[in-house]
């Protein structure tokens, strides 16, 4: 792992831990010996789980100070494949709201083995918990979040890429009261999953939005983005005749890469504010650090 393995509970985006997350969201589409081979062999957690009940898997590894826990995605080559088959329909979920249906069931597979695991691992110790997914996987990390939450269970963060739209408005503004300032939705320029499920039928995003540019810049400025937005009828099939630029950023590599060169530039990120130093985490600066401010839809 190119970052350090531990990761800081904070109120801000941190470049290092997404880099981190990141590159355990890549990891997991290997095959389970690589990644067990990684968790404990190059990274160097002495616990690892990885389930895979149906067609939903999860990694799970800890150590003495944090737990991670990684969602993979489905289709990682296609994703044109499973966003055209999607069933978008609403029901009843997590925090009061309504969410995915198709999400929910995949959660509900592992989700029984998932919070014993984690609950175990959390009663042994004062670790904290990190969560993340790519794609299919970025939605089901977060259905996982609010469950815990709902339950009153801590989780230092949530990292996601490339997530599609998960929830309606009653279940993004509810879990916004509860954990935005630790949830991160990261956007990849044109990446076309991001605009799924569309916001005609009742789909809202949740999270502070962080998004890379075209030209790989760093912003969490949503205003021309929400112009962008406003411009496009929400169709799938509109989406999927984007071209192969918006698949393409879909990749997680591609965020990975983009995270690895936001690390190395020494500019500050567009429209972050200036960071209070007392609440940096350790190794931090206020380079790599964006303050949860507003949502994009």
């Amino acid at each position: 792992m190119t970052a350090s393995r531990h990761v800081n509970a904070t109120h801000y985006f941190d470049l290092s831990t997404a880099l981190q997350l990141a590159s355990a969201a890549e990891l997991v589409y290997a095959d389970s010996g690589t990644v067990e081979r990684t968790v404990t062999a190059a990274w160097r957690y002495s616990h690892f789980c990885f389930l895979d009940v149906e067609a939903t898997q999860c990694l799970v590894a800890a150590d003495a100070e944090s737990i991670l826990v990684c969602f993979r995605g489905t289709e990682a080559d296609r994703p044109e494949d499973w966003i055209a088959d999607l069933d978008f329909d609403l029901v009843d979920g997590p925090l009061g709201g309504r969410v995915h249906e198709g999400f929910y069931d995949a959660l509900s597979c592992v989700w029984h083995l998932l919070d014993k695991e984690v609950r175990r691992l959390q009663d042994d110790g004062r670790r904290s918990l990190w969560v993340t997914g790519h794609s299919l996987g970025a939605a089901l990390a977060a259905l996982a979040v609010a469950r815990w939450c709902e339950a009153g269970r801590q989780v230092s963060g949530l990292y996601t890429f490339g997530q599609p739209r998960t929830g309606d408005c009653t279940f993004t503004r509810n879990f916004d009261f509860a954990f935005r300032p630790h949830a991160f939705r990261i956007v990849n320029n044109l990446d076309v999953v991001t605009r799924t499920p569309p916001r005609s039928l009742g789909y809202e995003h949740h999270g502070t939005f962080i998004y890379f540019t075209d030209s790989g810049a760093l912003s969490d400025d949503v205003r021309w983005w929400q112009r962008f937005l406003d411009g496009w009828q929400g169709a799938v099939d509109t989406i999927l005749d984007w071209g192969r630029e918006g698949i393409e950023d879909h990749r997680i590599g591609g965020y990975r890469q983009r995270i690895e060169a936001a690390l190395r530039s020494p500019a500050k990120p567009h429209a972050a504010d200036e960071a209070e130093p007392s609440r940096l985490p350790p190794a931090a600066s206020a380079a790599t650090l964006i303050r949860p401010r507003r949502r994009a839809a």
